[in-house]
């Protein structure tokens, strides 16, 4: 590395109206400061939503401890299984509804809180991303995101249909805007555009029409100060750099791809979808994406995103996440993987082999592209170690089984090293109706938030490092 260069991390590569942040290089650590002023890669937050619940059987594993033999749905981990524990034993009371299970399952589990019985969306307070996101977001350019793949739709039994597709809120009445689009997302963190004065003159035109195309890459458009910068970096910020530029460009291809396609997945996998299918006026139907920037396919929807989420986390842009694999009680048929009913009818899978086995495959799949996910972090240099082990990731349900819709018995895992604060590989086992909230204490504890309590917890969890 070349010592006389100093890096801030709020650093940007500029081009013609635009900026995008670097990720962490060894030149933004001082090494001649003292252990105790130095800085080292910041620790981040995410949160992932599987509506429905599992099917329970082919998820648990064996016996506290070490994991072993991992199950037929955890199966897609086992490359990264260190890095990953399953939580077995807590409980989200708070998810519990009045005569209704997926709205308050969706709308209140990061809250810690029910949700109001009411057509008009009310929780219990802000959700615990958006509570890290006010403490935090300051030193981030953006302060939180809040991620998913599909559009939300009605509630039943007096419920908003809100709660169903929400999860991250700012407030007791504002769900945090859902980010569907990977263009839209893409243009949002990474082009860095000046905002335009808006024109207040109707009769006034444009001279131009506006280009709305990525085909003109941010990153040409920053290039000559990117070489410029490789030429003052050391050897292992230069690959960093490198390969951090070669992962924009793919997303940007793969973005501009689905930009010139029509077609979303979406219009493929509803068809199953009675809320698509009622007939009644005064019932409000799936509004389905128009397919400009969204891919055609659900998993390359979804790895788009993750891919977009981990460079955003990997350049300091945001430090807090929430993602929504699909929302509660989704009609959401899988048939690239053998799943080609609604999934919402198949978790009421009534024991019924073939409903288990296309749940089993649902839930599978999401493990799948989770999976993918924490290996690309586990693969991106940070100080010492990995962006994966400067990271928390929660994954789960607020709903067990989708047949019994119970709160209990939840299907959870915590993935990251939490700046070297958890331990992974572990099967950590509770007393039954442990507090989901007790395992969100210890998270807004170790990003700098000391909390005696949140929600409903009854205390913390004290054997996340052992």
């Amino acid at each position: 590395m070349t010592r006389s260069l100093k890096l801030s991390r709020r650093t940007l590569l500029r081009g013609t109206g635009v900026a995008i942040a670097l990720p962490w290089l060894e030149a933004m650590s001082n090494r001649h400061a003292s252990a105790a002023s130095s800085q080292g890669p910041p620790l981040r937050l995410a949160f992932f939503y599987v509506p429905n619940g599992v099917n329970m059987d082919d998820w648990r594993v064996g016996d506290a401890g070490p994991l072993g033999e991992l199950s037929p749905i955890l199966k897609p981990l086992e490359p990264i299984k260190q890095h990953v524990s399953v939580l077995t034993g807590m409980a989200a009371e708070h998810c519990d509804g009045k005569s209704a299970a997926h709205e308050p399952a969706g709308g209140g589990y990061l809250v810690g809180k029910k949700c109001k019985h009411s057509e008009e969306p009310e929780v219990g307070g802000a959700s615990v991303d958006q509570i890290v996101a006010r403490k935090i977001g300051y030193q981030t350019p953006i302060d939180s995101l809040a991620l998913g793949i599909d559009p939300g739709h009605r509630g039943d039994h007096g419920y908003s249909g809100t709660y169903m597709s929400h999860i991250s809120w700012r407030d007791k009445q504002t769900p945090a805007a859902l980010e569907l689009n990977p263009k839209q997302l893409y243009d949002r963190l990474f082009q860095g555009k000046a905002p335009k004065r808006p024109n207040w003159n109707a009769a006034e035109k444009e001279s131009a029409p506006v280009d709305d195309s990525i085909e003109a890459s941010v990153l040409d458009l920053v290039s000559e100060e990117a070489k410029s910068l490789q030429r003052q970096l050391g050897f292992n910020d230069r690959r960093k750099l490198e390969a951090y530029l070669d992962g924009l460009r793919g997303i940007e291809k793969r973005i501009a791809v689905a930009n010139r396609d029509s077609h979303s997945h979406h219009q493929d996998s509803f068809t199953n979808d009675r809320h698509l299918q009622d007939d009644d006026p005064e019932i409000a139907k799936l509004i389905i994406p128009a397919g400009k920037g969204i891919p055609s396919v659900y998993a390359d929807h979804v790895n788009l995103m993750l891919d977009i989420m981990t460079i955003a986390f990997q350049t300091d842009t945001t430090r807090v996440a929430s993602f929504i694999f699909s929302h509660e009680k989704s009609g959401r048929s899988y048939p690239e993987i053998d799943a080609k009913g609604s999934h919402h009818s198949t978790s009421h899978h009534q024991k019924k082999p073939e409903n288990l086995q296309q749940l089993t495959n649902i839930n599978r799949h999401h493990i799948e592209l989770f999976s993918r996910m924490i290996q690309r972090m586990s693969e991106i240099k940070e100080g010492d170690g990995s962006l994966l082990d400067n990271v928390m990731l929660c994954y789960g349900s607020g709903i067990s089984d989708g047949n019994k819709h119970n709160n209990d018995d939840l299907p959870l895992l915590l993935a990251g090293g939490g700046g070297g604060t958890i331990r992974g590989g572990q099967h950590r086992v509770y007393a039954d109706r442990t507090p989901l909230c007790n395992l969100y204490v210890e998270m807004l504890s170790r990003m700098g938030l000391s909390r005696e309590s949140f929600g409903n917890s009854n205390g913390g969890l004290d054997d996340l490092t052992s």
